[in-house]
């Protein structure tokens, strides 16, 4: 592409002049649609996402965290961790 004048140096440098207005338009549209379009949303599901805490609710008696799958394995292999 050919430009004449301060375009082609800006090009060169990476200069994002019309790129920055695309992208708050499109930000702006997003938002907007964000706003008024109704939506039913699990807020609950999303603070747990946002606090980063497991989607499937812990059993309070599971003392070591581990799932019953792992718990066997978990176990067997106990006394690996232990000195003697």
């Amino acid at each position: 592409m050919i430009l004449g004048g301060n375009a082609a140096i800006d090009e060169a440098r990476g200069s994002t002049h019309m790129g920055r207005g695309r992208a708050k338009a499109k930000q702006t549209k997003v938002a907007r649609d964000l706003k008024y379009r109704s939506v039913n949303m699990d807020l609950e599901s999303l603070e747990r996402e946002l606090r980063g805490e497991n989607h499937q609710q812990e059993d309070p008696h599971d003392e070591d965290g581990l799932s019953d799958e792992y718990a066997d394995l978990a176990e067997k292999y106990a006394h690996y961790g232990e000195d003697d």
